[in-house]
Order: structure tokens, then C-alpha cells, then sequence
């Protein structure tokens, strides 16, 4: 295996013509060949599955990790680094110092939110609808200079967030349509699993007590906890306090009104299943094709409507096709080997400009980029390290050593290197970059009042919301 990647390796491949820097890892289970894994679930309860063309072959494949997870997941680690205890940064005084400059607001009962975090990064309402230092962010020094920001001049962007253009940003709500600012992604990374095979779903659970659903009718109190009737006057809690009411003023329910409801009983051993007659839609047809039935008379009929002629293989239409009553849910799936593929396009990153007071410089420009590759590659050690931990039941390993290839040019192949090793490979390019430099500290907004306010009023809602219609679902254990 090759050696760790160096300075002077990245900065002849962004200074020159490598297009790429490419890393494809196979990967698989934790507990070893035929271990179950659990990939997301989409609209409707399904997994994302598709034909895609590896190796030459038409596979089956499933998503396990999206291109949008997988840079969160970048932006999770490199906040973790840079900021370890940002979670319990004081809400007053100074702003903590930071060698990677991030835009952070704390929102009272929801904690800090930050340029790493937020959904839409820099560009992000929450930041938008805060405040710094007295002044609108976006009406800000700072925030203006974020808001005119752009491809051809990505100074306070690389100053202030320099994440955003790796990852991607895109100022959706500047009212600029196709002007306002969008920067593409030069990180892309994604796993999937290859050759899937869908499994089943289990579920019980055994009470110590044996509570039946017969043994009581269950009702809601005041504080959310649960009550039982009495014969003492009327209905009352459990400690004689009020019972929640609906509109008649009825006592109300949990749920049906049973024990399990609560969580008591025993949940009898079985598959877990879709309710009667869910609708899906047409990307989700072929994932599952015994858990789906299909009306071929009214899809024909449709079908000679539209262009008067029947369409080649019956296509399916989500109008006439429904998951069956009691079909088994999607219950993990077993692969030949995931696939973690992860690139950065150094085309991209050239396409970058880097001018201060309108003065466009080559050098600085070449400097800036080179500090962006090794961040993204320092990301990406850091994952590395951290290991495969998708979601609970989705732990991944590598079959062997990570390898990156620099695609194009002279190209080449090295090892990934440790995350001590690409930080010191981060820290030589600041170095070699210091103007323009990073912001190195935590730039620290408070939210508006009217964000605040609706913040608020959110929250009461919810809560309010929860204890009218929240229906406790019963215990259930996988295999």
C-alpha cells in the first residue's frame, strides 16, 4: 500500500490538471457474510432501490447512505474536532476561538445551531432570521459579504464558511432567482449496497405481569400520565386527580383505550405489517414485488386513453397498484458487499475565485483551493476513524485498505492517512494560505425576537398537540 498523501502531492494535483481525488471502498456486515442490515426507510415505508451498473453487470442495489447524509456526517465530524464541547458553549461572554470559523446561534430549548448543522448551512432561515452583534446577519459586514458571495468571488465565504463550499450552498430565499448564490458540491460521497435481498420484520413481546386488554379501560390524565375508572365519584385519576376530557367532556382514551397502549401486555410473536390497501409510489413499485398487487384492466384501460394503444410489458401505475393487506414490512436486507464511494472534484474547486478588494491573484487563489482539499480530506479521515456506524443494525467494516486514486494528469494512488496525519496536512496548507485567512473563531448570532416568538409558540403547540392526539404504540422487540 501506498504512502499517506502529502502536501506537496495535493498541492501539485490541484495546482495542475488531476481532475479527481477518488476513494471506492467495498465494505460489509459486522457480524460477517449473510449479516442483516438495516438501510433507510422512505416515503410509504420503503427503501430506496434501483438497477445500477457495476462491474460491467446490471445490479441490484440499495441505498444506505445518501449524498446528503454523508455530508452531514463530514460537517458532524469537523465540528466535533474543531469544536469539541460546542454543545455546551456558554450562551454569553466572548466567542470561543476555533481554527475552523463557523456562523452559530443558540435557540433557547433547542441548543446551538451552527453553519455546520443547520439544513440549508450558511444560507440557512435560522441564521438569516438572527441577529449579530444588534444587526440583521444578513444586513451585516459579514453577512453581506456572505450574501454577495459567488463563484467568481468566494472570499467571505471561504473566510467565514468555508464547509459551504465543499459541501454546497445554495441562498434559495434571497429573492434573486436564478442570480441569487448557489455553489455547487465538490464533495460527493454515497454508499449502497450491492446485489440486496430484502428480509422480514419480527416483532414480540412477553409481559412479566400478563396483562390482558381486557383487564382495564385506559384514559389520559391532565399531566399525560394514565388513569383508570373508578366508582367513586365519577371518573377521576389514578390519584384522585382530573381526567383529560375531549369537547363532550368524555374522558379521554390512550389510543384504544388498552393496556398495551401504555405499553402493558404481551405483543404475540409475528411479522410486522403494513396496514389495508397503502398507496406507493411509482419509484417504489418493483422494490418489493410480493408485498405489491397490480390491476391490469383498469391500467390497460388508462393506458389506450392516453395514446390509444396498450403500453409494452404492462407498465405499472401507482393508480392501480397497492401494497397487499398484511404484507410484511421491509425487514433489513442482506448484501454480496456495500460500496462507499467518495470523490472530490478538483475541477470544481479550480472554479473557485478568491479575489480581495477586486484584486485577483493566481497564487491565492491556487493556496485557497489547496486548503479546501485538505479539509475535505481531513473529513474524510475523520469518518475514517470514527468507522461505518450508519444506524442501529447498519454497521459497516472495510473488506481491506482504503486507497486514493488522483484521478486524471499524473495521477497516482495513496493511503487515506489518520486524521493526525491530515490535519498536519491541513495546518502546512494555512500555513502557505494565510491571506485571505479563516476567521478563526465562533461567530456568534442571537435569534430575533420574532424567531424567537414563533419559536415559542412552536413549541407550545407541540406540546399541546402531544397531549391531545399522541397515541402510544405498542412494545415491540426485532429479531
Amino acid at each position: 500500500m501506498g504512502s499517506s498523501v502529502s502536501f506537496n502531492d495535493l498541492k501539485a494535483a490541484v495546482h495542475g490538471k488531476t481532475a479527481a481525488i477518488r476513494l471506492r471502498a467495498k465494505l460489509g456486515a459486522v457480524d460477517g457474510d449473510g449479516g442483516k442490515v438495516f438501510p433507510p426507510t422512505y416515503a410509504g415505508g420503503v427503501y430506496a432501490v434501483e438497477n445500477r451498473r457495476v462491474d460491467g453487470q446490471i445490479r441490484r442495489c440499495v441505498l444506505l447512505d445518501s449524498v446528503q447524509s454523508q455530508a452531514n456526517r463530514m460537517e458532524e465530524v469537523l465540528q466535533d474536532a474543531f469544536l469539541p464541547s460546542w454543545r455546551e458553549m456558554p450562551t454569553g461572554g466572548d466567542a470561543p476561538a476555533s481554527d475552523l470559523p463557523v456562523v452559530a446561534v443558540h435557540v433557547e430549548n433547542h441548543g446551538w445551531i451552527t453553519s455546520l448543522t443547520a439544513p440549508h448551512r450558511i444560507h440557512d432561515a435560522i441564521l438569516r432570521d438572527s441577529n449579530l452583534d444588534g444587526t440583521r446577519f444578513r444586513e451585516s459586514d459579514i453577512g453581506a459579504a456572505i450574501v454577495r458571495s459567488r463563484v467568481w468571488d468566494a472570499t467571505a465565504l471561504y473566510r467565514y464558511c468555508p464547509t459551504a463550499l465543499l459541501f454546497g450552498t445554495w441562498d434559495s430565499t434571497a429573492g434573486e432567482g436564478l442570480d441569487s448564490a448557489k455553489i455547487p458540491r465538490a464533495v460527493v460521497s454515497e454508499i449502497i449496497g450491492i446485489d440486496m435481498n430484502p428480509g422480514v420484520r419480527t416483532g414480540s413481546r412477553i409481559d412479566p405481569l400478563g396483562i390482558k386488554a381486557q383487564a382495564a379501560t385506559i384514559y389520559r390524565r391532565t399531566d399525560s400520565d394514565w388513569a383508570l375508572q373508578t366508582d367513586e365519584g365519577g371518573w377521576i385519576g389514578a390519584d384522585g386527580g382530573d381526567i383529560d376530557t375531549d369537547s363532550k367532556n368524555n374522558p379521554r382514551k390512550f389510543g384504544k383505550g388498552r393496556p398495551s397502549d401504555i405499553n402493558h401486555g404481551n405483543v404475540t410473536p409475528d411479522l410486522s405489517r403494513f396496514g389495508d390497501r397503502r398507496e406507493v409510489q411509482n419509484q417504489h413499485l418493483d422494490q418489493l414485488p410480493d408485498i405489491l398487487r397490480d390491476d391490469p384492466v383498469s391500467l390497460s384501460y388508462e393506458v389506450r386513453a392516453r395514446d390509444g394503444e396498450l403500453r409494452s410489458h404492462g407498465k405499472l401505475d401507482s393508480r392501480f397498484t397497492e401494497i397487499l393487506p398484511h404484507a410484511v414490512r421491509p425487514g433489513g436486507v442482506t448484501l454480496n458487499y456495500a460500496l462507499h464511494t467518495w470523490t472530490l472534484s478538483l475541477t470544481q474547486l479550480r472554479r473557485l475565485r478568491f479575489p480581495i478588494s477586486g484584486n485577483h491573484e493566481d497564487a491565492r487563489n491556487k493556496a485557497a483551493r489547496t486548503v479546501l482539499a485538505a479539509l475535505a480530506l481531513y473529513a474524510r479521515a475523520l469518518q475514517q476513524d470514527n468507522g461505518y456506524w450508519l444506524r442501529s443494525r447498519c454497521e459497516l467494516i472495510p473488506d481491506n485498505d482504503v486507497e486514493l486514486e488522483f484521478i486524471g494528469a499524473e495521477g497516482g494512488t495513496f493511503r487515506i492517512g489518520t486524521a493526525e496525519e491530515m490535519k498536519q496536512l491541513l495546518d502546512e496548507a494555512l500555513q502557505d494560505a494565510s491571506n485571505p485567512g479563516w476567521e478563526q473563531r465562533v461567530i456568534r448570532l442571537t435569534p430575533t425576537e420574532k424567531l424567537a416568538e414563533l419559536v415559542r409558540r412552536n413549541d407550545a403547540r407541540q406540546v399541546n398537540e402531544g397531549s391531545e392526539s399522541e397515541e402510544a404504540t405498542s412494545a415491540s422487540a426485532e429479531d
